[in-house]
């Protein structure tokens, strides 16, 4: 929450929705002959920009009208690719229903909750046996990649010491109350004048010597910080500015006596402890980057083998056909 939002990454995220004009069910796009309908894809949209706004998204006014066109082509590629995706899963292999609950649990047991993995379905709109389908896909194409060896892995590692730097960190934790007035879409809404008294309650509170884990799980309004009593490490850059620099000065175990205001709210931060900058070293690292190499190896095997997919399918795109660009016929 507290990581700048680059303007690159705005940029990806909002090619990823579509509001579509026009009467529902119209046909938008065809993938091999399977139609995809403005029904199905408003329903996307409706989804990831309600995400999006969330997050600080503004939609509004002509800057908004520019992003949802974007977003508008950028959700159908999206489906498309899915759809194709899944039609070639399905001709690769057939599971049964206890195949499918395979190949999806070590994906489910990275969820710390249902609810949560199902969310994530939701949010991609598709179920445990078009995940199921896809990653056996993945795996049938990929399997025959060898893993990348240790010296290759040590030749990167030589190639690209400065990313194995760890830059100084600091660990805090902080209470969030949120401003929002109804003109930012958080999920709580106060005045400035009720965040910051909250704020100032909690300071009160501590100084009475409460425990700042205890208050910031019951008070927090921080979703992805509280439960873990708003324990948060960052690096310089990572975090808005205001929170930066207030939590710079502090010494371990000293809180903020002031609320700290940003973008987002006002905060109580109490400083746990700074933790050095460290160059890992290759042993350090070795398993993970030989890891994490050869499932590059992989990807880029199945992009290869996905791009051979695409250009023998028959795919009609009815938003780029409408801006000149031909379809993939």
């Amino acid at each position: 929450m507290y990581r700048k939002i680059s303007i690159l990454l705005i940029i990806m995220t909002t090619m990823v929705i579509l509001i579509v004009t026009g009467c529902s069910g119209s046909v938008v796009a065809t993938v091999n002959g399977e139609k995809i309908t403005s029904e199905e894809l408003s329903q996307r949209v409706n989804m990831t920009k309600s995400s999006m706004e969330q997050q600080g998204v503004d939609f509004s006014g002509e800057n908004g009208q520019v992003l949802m066109e974007s977003l508008q082509k950028g959700v159908l590629e999206e489906i498309i690719n899915n759809k194709l995706l899944l039609q070639e899963a399905r001709k690769i292999d057939q599971l049964t229903a206890e195949q499918v609950q395979e190949k999806i649990m070590p994906l489910k047991e990275q969820f710390s909750s249902e609810k949560e993995y199902n969310d994530f379905l939701d949010q991609l709109m598709l179920s445990e046996e078009d995940i199921a389908f896809i990653l056996n896909l993945q795996e049938q194409v990929t399997k025959d990649v060898p893993p990348v060896s240790e010296a290759d892995a040590k030749n990167y590692y030589d190639e690209n010491i400065e990313q194995f730097e760890q830059p100084e960190q600091l660990q805090v934790r902080h209470i969030l109350f949120f401003v929002d007035e109804g003109d930012k879409n958080y999920p709580v809404k106060h005045t400035d004048t009720e965040a910051r008294q909250m704020a100032e309650d909690v300071i009160a509170q501590l100084k009475q010597g409460k425990d700042f884990a205890e208050l910031a799980r019951e008070k927090s309004e921080d979703t992805a910080t509280k439960n873990d009593g708003g324990l948060y490490t960052f690096s310089e850059g990572d975090a808005v500015k205001e929170f930066s620099d207030a939590a710079a000065i502090l010494s371990p175990g000293e809180y903020s006596q002031t609320p700290v205001q940003t973008e987002y709210g006002y905060h109580v931060i109490k400083m746990e402890k700074k933790i050095a900058a460290k160059q890992y070293s290759f042993e350090e690292v070795k398993q993970q980057l030989i890891y994490q190499l050869s499932e590059k190896a992989k990807e880029s095997k199945f992009s290869e083998y996905m791009k051979e997919v695409q250009d023998k399918s028959t795919i009609v795109n009815k938003l780029t056909e409408q801006e000149g660009s031909p379809s993939n016929e």
